[in-house]
């Protein structure tokens, strides 16, 4: 028997979701066909024809500020206060944040009608506003998952809105929420599942620190959705002997579109340079390497944007103590009327 450990572990979970070498039948995937890189299939060491003049990195966080319920006679759905800041930091001959915007949510599940806007007070004088928005969630994990993908959407429209021709923007996750034509590249922190079959996947442990394999096609097709995007992994670092075989790579995505554009390769080839440039340490952050450095701040000034989360808890209790009474009034008046 050997134990190998998952060098993030911890509250910031696992760098691996899946211990499984082969993708499910869900998902169909073409490499080096028609769609995939035109090379052997062998690790590639990146060497882009030219760099960035600037590299811009997006991030988001979230976070959960208070769970609830809302009611209307009998029925009854599950309900949450939730908070999200997206924004961005440009790097040339310095580093800096050039975008951050927070956005609050009140989210009501099982279908709810879009319920109004929710103002609460934080401090002497500041209101923060949770703007109403409907769910089909019936459980918290899925109200949380609906907070998510706003953020997600909020990342896009700032990766999207600094993307020019002499930017790279790197967005952290998938592009799921990017539109067809978007010049992004995305970069994937955790490994949810293998998009290669076992003998493609071979290459993964042939790869060295900064190489990356060929790309290929990942072509999506679930119920009625579908998905399509070209991808690669890039080794970031070696693991170390008691870590697990895939400690250290990330996966990068670009939208076929860009094909039409440019060169997909020098693309990938740029990412995977800046990307390995901006990997951060061990043990500084505990998600390294595939935690980008200019990340760490930038999730420090969003959350900070997001302000105190028991300042913002106590506001959303006073909130609705001040709707109860009101309500209750109201009740009273309609009862000494009949």
């Amino acid at each position: 028997m050997r134990i190998v450990l998952d060098p993030w572990g911890g509250d910031y979970g696992s760098q691996v979701a899946t211990s499984h070498e082969v993708d499910t039948e869900e998902t169909v995937v073409h490499a080096l066909e028609a769609d995939g890189e035109e090379c052997p299939w062998k690790p590639i060491n990146p060497a882009p024809t030219i760099l960035p003049q600037e590299t811009v990195v997006v991030d988001g966080v979230m976070r959960s500020d208070a769970s609830g319920m809302v009611e209307d006679g009998e029925r009854r759905a599950l309900a949450l206060f939730g908070s999200f800041a997206a924004g961005a930091v440009a790097i040339n001959s310095q580093v800096r944040v050039v975008q951050d915007r927070v956005e609050r949510l009140f989210i009501a599940g099982g279908n709810w009608p879009t319920p109004e806007d929710v103002t609460v007070p934080a401090g002497r004088s500041a209101i923060l506003c949770y703007r109403g928005h409907s769910s089909k969630a019936d459980i918290y994990d899925d109200l949380r998952e609906a907070l998510v993908n706003e953020m997600r959407r909020a990342e896009a429209q700032v990766a999207e809105a600094l993307s020019g021709s002499d930017k790279l923007v790197l967005a952290d996750g998938s592009l799921k929420f990017f539109g067809g034509a978007s010049a992004v590249v995305g970069v994937i922190k955790t490994i949810y599942k293998l998009y290669l079959p076992a003998k493609r996947a071979t290459i993964l442990g042939r790869l060295q620190a900064g190489q990356r394999t060929p790309f290929f096609c990942i072509e999506g097709k679930r119920k009625n959705t579908g998905y399509k995007i070209l991808t690669c992994y890039l080794r970031l670092t070696l693991p170390q002997p008691i870590e697990i075989p895939f400690a250290g790579l990330v996966r990068l995505e670009v939208n076929p579109s860009q094909r039409e554009h440019g060169d997909v390769s020098n693309l990938f080839d740029q990412a995977a340079v800046k990307v390995r440039e901006l990997a951060s340490r061990a043990p500084k952050d505990p998600r390294a390497p595939q935690n980008l450095i200019p990340i760490g701040g930038l999730e420090r000034q969003l959350r900070h944007k997001l302000g105190d989360a028991q300042l913002v808890l106590r506001g959303i209790k006073q909130k609705l103590r001040a709707m109860a009474e009101e309500q209750a009034t109201l009740a009273s008046f309609g009862t000494l009327e009949e």
